[in-house]
C-alpha cells in the first residue's frame, strides 16, 4: 500500500472485524488527542478537572475503537508457529485489563487522573501504531 500524505488525507482505512471488514480511522484526530494529553503544562500545573475528564473520555473511546483493530493486526502479523502471545500480545492484554477499571475522578484525584490520562495516551499511540502497521503512516508521523 502506498504511503498516505496527511496533508491530503486524514482517514486511513484499516482491516477490522465488521460488516464490510474495514474501518476508517481519523488518524490525525486520534494522534493529536494522544499528543495533547502528553504535553506538559508550561508552569508544571495539572490540567483542570474538566479538561482531564474530557481527555480521559476521548482517550477511552479511542482505545475502545483501536483495541480490536490492533488485536486483529497482531493476529494477522504473528509468525506461523509462534508460541505464546509475545510481547505485543502481553501489551494488548494489559490494555484490555486496564479498560476494565474505572478511571480516577479528576475532581477528586486530579494527580491520579492526570497519570491515568497520560498512560491512556501512550496506549492510544501504541494501538494506533499497531492498527496502522502496513496500512498507512505510523502514529509518530501522524502527530506532526
Amino acid at each position: 500500500m502506498t504511503a498516505i500524505s496527511l496533508s491530503t488525507a486524514q482517514h486511513v482505512v484499516v482491516p477490522a472485524s465488521g460488516p464490510d471488514g474495514a474501518a476508517p480511522l481519523d488518524v490525525v484526530t486520534i494522534a493529536r488527542t494522544a499528543s495533547a494529553a502528553l504535553q506538559p503544562a508550561p508552569d508544571g500545573a495539572l490540567p483542570g478537572p474538566e479538561e482531564l475528564a474530557r481527555s480521559i473520555g476521548l482517550l477511552t473511546e479511542q482505545i475502545g475503537l483501536l483495541l480490536p483493530i490492533a488485536q486483529a493486526a497482531h493476529r494477522r502479523n504473528r509468525p506461523a508457529g509462534a508460541s505464546g502471545p509475545g510481547l505485543v500480545g502481553h501489551g494488548l492484554a494489559y490494555v484490555r485489563r486496564r479498560m476494565t477499571h474505572t478511571p480516577p475522578d479528576p475532581f477528586v484525584s486530579p494527580a491520579e487522573a492526570d497519570t491515568w490520562a497520560r498512560e491512556s495516551a501512550r496506549c492510544v499511540q501504541q494501538l494506533l501504531g499497531l492498527a496502522l502497521d502496513g496500512h498507512g503512516p505510523r502514529h509518530a508521523a501522524a502527530a506532526r
